[in-house]
């Protein structure tokens, strides 16, 4: 198929006939095919199949996240980059699951093997520190921002049928200085820069950042101003 591939597009310097069209759009075909057939047997799907512990089960909600479809995403795998791949973050029991283009099965990953990936518009990294698992890196400079999501389980009897309620969580941290910081408040982050601590709070003040309205934007913000505040100095 190789063969087939690099001869067609050596006519790719000739002028095209309607011939030479009908071949370039074999040639297309061909190439998807191939590139779905290699995906299907690539590296990154030869893990052990995902059972979902809760898919029989009566549940109000889910353990992924953002949603329980399948997410476009990318992910950085045994040293190998992967892109457009069907991705789910199970946030209950902190696994990366990867759907099969094909087959449909559900593979989940060696966690160790996963560098980053990139799902749900979010960046996570895999961390051993300050517990092991995936934190959605939202700010990467000289100082970096994390959050953890997880997700709480609660089992409520409901009649004679017990319902499995889950919850959304995160944990907040500032890593500076070699240290992680679990933040809860404005109050806690701008501790954490408290040698910029009065420039950071009229950056707060005139930017009006609120962390009960959108607290990964006033992170955002107070990181970044503080490493332009460091860096200018």
């Amino acid at each position: 198929m190789l063969l087939l591939i690099l001869s067609c597009w050596a006519l790719q310097g000739q002028t095209l006939q309607p011939d030479s069209i009908i071949i370039k759009s074999a040639l297309l075909s061909t190439i998807k095919l191939y590139d779905l057939a290699m995906g299907e047997n690539s590296h990154l799907y030869n893990g052990r199949e995902f059972i979902d512990p809760f898919e029989r089960k009566v549940a109000a909600g889910h353990i992924y996240f953002v949603t329980d479809d399948w997410q476009d995403g990318l992910i950085y795998y045994d040293g190998q980059l992967y892109e457009h791949v069907s991705l789910r973050l199970d946030l209950f029991q902190n696994k990366v699951i990867v759907e099969q283009p094909r087959s449909h099965r559900e593979i989940e990953l060696d966690s160790k093997k996963i560098n980053y990936f990139r799902i749900g518009g979010q960046n996570f990294v895999r961390l051993t520190s300050p517990s092991e698992g995936f934190y959605a890196r939202i700010y990467n400079g000289e100082v970096k921002v994390y959050i953890r999501h997880y997700k709480t389980l609660k089992e409520n009897t409901e009649g004679k049928t017990l319902v499995s309620e889950f919850y959304a969580k995160e944990k907040v941290y500032i890593f500076k200085n070699q240290t992680y910081h679990q933040v809860k408040t404005k109050s806690a982050a701008l501790a954490v820069f408290k040698e910029r601590k009065s420039e950071l709070k009229k950056l707060v003040k005139q930017e009006r950042l609120s962390f009960r309205e959108d607290k990964e934007h006033a992170l955002i913000s107070i990181a970044r101003y503080y490493d332009q505040l460091n860096a200018d100095k």
